[in-house]
């Protein structure tokens, strides 16, 4: 059939269904009980629904809810995508984005209690780099003084506090030489104990000129046990004497205003484990840096001493900040499977004196050594990092990949050459201003997972609540 054919046969078909749509009974043509029916010419030129098929109006408020839950889908969504993707998120164990739920209420409700982080780590936090800024995020974001717990005797001077001790005490420590070793254990949250034997003085004061948070106290509480004859310990005026015991035992010295500085006088015979500075409630940080420290000493320390400490402290957070010791020495398979192996039951052992703490690993960063002129990355470092990381995970122990989060493979030198430097030219250790990158890194990525547990807070509870998110 020709195409002129075809189209007049198919207006010819519509013309009559027109005809019919026009002249078509509007009720229908009842035949033997059956009403045949055929649409108007208005409505097959208008086509609408019928009330029959129409789908239900929404209500404003019906409208608002679908539109809000679309929202928070793609909120979640945005959510989702850092903590899998990004850099500087946490590596959580099963993945779980809810891991850091508790230590985020505490912090919530620490305005009636305080709570404590305790920062272990090697050189690199050593002089409160990299802890100085956790601390003061945190303090300013939830409330809390003071710099934390300090040693009696300081080797390595803080940039936020000075310390300084009249006497030569002598010393152990759980790290280090052989002879530096403790027969007992003894060595207290700090890891290292000081011998009182004789009369001391022991002043601390602020070394910044900043209005930092950990400028200030109103607590000043002196740790130490073993305690013959009697132990005498004044501070503005207050002198307390103490009865001889083994047991751990706090001395407190509690003022109604804020101190920037203090002095302990000390006279008698006892084992003395930290003088702590801070206040009746918010957050506390320490800074306990172990130089050459690979990590591997906590099983090594009196389980009662940690346990002693971590609960009555209530320390919610648990930092280890090791393996870069290690890394230089690590050279194979075998090597760094012993090496996280022994990171492991390190974490499982700190995991049994703190059951209410979590704790999270802090990886090694880039590192670089000599090779073939120029300065690398370490070999085997990718290696011990994934073996590190896993490690931690399986133990129940959150991972922080500073590696990664330094820009990976051969970052460090990229670091060393900024203006000012962030790295020093050992190409291992961090100066102050790369410790306060780093830091600030941690503490935005922290804080998104506090406002990812903010964010799910409203629908958890029924209620509304405002989301602050901090980019």
């Amino acid at each position: 059939m020709k195409p002129y054919k075809i189209t007049l046969y198919l207006f010819s078909v519509i013309a009559v269904l027109a005809v019919l749509c026009a002249v078509f009974p509007p009720d229908g043509i009842r035949l033997s009980g059956t009403t045949l029916t055929f649409p108007s010419l208005a409505e097959v030129l208008s086509p609408g629904e019928s009330e029959e098929t129409a789908l239900p109006e929404e209500s404003p408020e019906e409208l608002l809810a679908r539109q809000l839950e679309e929202m928070r889908m793609q909120e979640r969504e945005q959510y989702l995508t850092y903590f899998r993707e990004s850099n500087i998120r946490f590596n959580l164990p099963n993945d779980d984005f809810t891991w850091f739920d508790d230590l985020f209420e505490a912090f919530e409700n620490s305005d009636s209690s305080r709570v404590r982080i305790v920062h272990y780590g090697d050189s690199q936090i050593e002089g409160d780099r990299i802890t100085g800024v956790i601390r003061e995020e945190l303090q300013e974001t939830f409330g809390g003084i003071g710099p934390g717990i300090l040693p009696v005797i300081e080797t390595v001077g803080s940039i936020n506090t000075g310390l300084a001790c009249s006497a030569e005490l002598r010393r152990a420590l759980a790290y280090g030489p052989a002879e530096a070793r403790a027969r007992s254990g003894n060595y207290g949250p700090m890891a290292q104990v000081a011998y009182l034997d004789t009369f001391a003085v022991v002043s601390v004061w602020p070394r910044i000129k900043e209005k930092k948070h950990c400028r200030k106290f109103t607590r000043v509480t002196l740790l130490a046990d073993n305690i013959g004859s009697k132990l005498y310990v004044t501070c503005k005026g207050d002198r307390r004497v103490i009865e001889p015991t083994k047991e751990m035992t706090r001395i407190t010295f509690q003022f109604p205003d804020s101190l920037e500085r203090v002095s302990l006088s000390l006279s008698g015979y006892a084992n003395l484990y930290g003088i702590m500075l801070d206040g009746e409630s918010g957050v506390s940080v320490d800074n306990i840096a172990m130089r050459g420290c690979s990590g591997a000493m906590f099983t090594s320390i009196n389980r009662n001493h940690l346990s002693d400490y971590y609960q009555k402290e209530n320390v919610r957070l648990i930092l280890l900040e090791y393996g870069g010791n290690s890394v230089p020495y690590l050279k194979t398979e075998k090597n760094i499977h012993t090496y996280a192996e022994t990171m492991g039951r390190q974490i499982r052992y700190l995991q049994q004196q703190a059951p209410q703490a979590k704790i999270l690993f802090i990886g090694p960063s880039d590192m670089s050594t000599r090779l073939r002129g120029a300065w690398q990355t370490y070999p085997m470092l990718p290696a011990i990092i994934d073996s590190l990381r896993t490690t931690a995970n399986r133990a129940g122990a959150a991972y922080w990949d500073m590696y990664q989060v330094m820009g990976g493979h051969n970052s460090m030198a990229q670091w060393c050459g900024q203006n000012p430097p962030l790295a020093g030219p050992d190409h291992i250790h961090f100066t102050m201003k790369g410790g306060e990158r780093v830091a600030d890194l941690f503490c935005k990525s922290l804080m998104l997972y506090y406002d990812y547990y903010r964010w799910r807070k409203p629908k958890e509870e029924g209620k509304n609540q405002e989301l602050e998110v901090r980019f």
